[in-house]
């Protein structure tokens, strides 16, 4: 039977790991391990967790090194054949990894199985049932802020993962790092998709594995701005993934609604954040488009187009824009 390691990444989350790890204690199918990496924490985190849940194992790192980074240290110490990734601010069903693990042993093709994840604050809204992603670069979770009518109640292969709550085969690495360090956080899933897609594996979503999930909550407690925070890093980020993977053709032809879109949130960093907050967000996306070209011009992509391209969805500015609507600020 394949072992199963949890990987929980904490940036002062103390007030919502009681509810995540006790959903986790009542798991039909338990994990082997759980392992909570702590980015530098300064709200008792740490020390919580080691009074309150001995059965955890808990990396302090000395450093933020953002959830891309937590989630590779948790990976070098996992022992688990099956990587779950799960958000602080999150509880699952008592079903959630059984159904996620049966998904995964059915079927060697499959390299990650994702859940249904609600708001928590919105039941029975959802936060999203696996993820989508389009020819400007955006990523987003499929039925995002939709009401669960049973639209999404039919398993189905999705075109990316949601790490706020999914089980991996590690397997499916290659060897490779969970994700690129360098982003930090935010859309860090959508390159682990392309590559998970580039080794020929199957992103399958399980509407029976089900998660709530207090979006943004951690996002709010660590900025007053957090809307300026997830979109400094998913536009830099965003731009890296184009330049690292994007065809040519489809980069030439998007270039022009690519350009609108960044500039529309750097005017929104200039208006909200001043000056050197917008300075500093296009030098970041500059940095991140140069570094994303190095990367494919050194042959680190490693992923052939044509594996992920079906799997895109093309959009023009309408259905851009009708994107944003439906999904508000909070889209990457």
């Amino acid at each position: 039977m394949a072992q199963v390691s949890v990987i929980i990444v904490n940036y002062n989350g103390r007030h919502f790991l009681g509810e995540c790890f006790g959903s986790l204690a009542r798991q039909i199918r338990p994990a082997d391990e759980v392992i909570l990496v702590d980015n530098a924490s300064t709200d008792g985190s740490v020390d919580y967790t080691r009074e309150h849940f001995p059965w955890v194992k808990v990396v302090a790192s000395e450093t933020n090194t953002g959830f891309a980074e937590g989630n590779n240290l948790g990976l070098a110490l996992a022992q688990g054949d099956y990587i779950a990734l799960l958000n602080n601010d999150t509880e699952v069903d008592e079903g959630w990894l059984e159904e996620l693990v049966q998904v995964l042993d059915a079927n060697e093709q499959v390299g990650a199985a994702v859940s249904k994840i609600y708001l928590a604050s919105s039941y029975p809204t959802l936060d999203c049932a696996g993820a989508e992603f389009n020819n400007l670069g955006f990523c987003w979770g499929r039925g995002s802020n939709q009401l669960d009518r049973g639209q999404f109640d039919t398993a189905s292969e999705v075109p990316a993962v949601t790490a706020c709550a999914m089980l991996l085969r590690r397997e499916a690495l290659g060897g490779a790092p969970l994700f690129d360090e360098r982003l930090f956080m935010y859309y860090e899933e959508f390159d682990l998709s392309l590559r998970l897609r580039g080794r020929r594996y199957a992103i399958v979503y399980v509407p029976t594995a089900v998660v709530y999930h207090k979006r943004s909550e951690g996002v709010k407690g660590a900025t007053r701005k957090p809307v300026l925070f997830q979109q400094f890093y998913g536009n830099r980020n965003r731009v890296k993934i184009l330049f690292k993977y994007y065809p040519p053709a489809v980069l030439l032809r998007s270039l022009p609604l690519i350009f609108l879109s960044l500039a529309y949130w750097d005017g929104v960093f200039l208006r909200d954040g001043g000056w050197a907050f917008f300075a500093r967000a296009v030098a970041g996306q500059v940095r991140y488009a140069v570094q994303g070209l190095r990367e494919r011009l050194r042959g680190d992509n490693g992923v052939e187009a044509k594996l992920w391209l079906p799997w895109m969805t093309e959009q023009g500015l309408r259905e851009v824009l009708a994107l944003k609507s439906a999904l508000g600020a909070y889209v990457k």
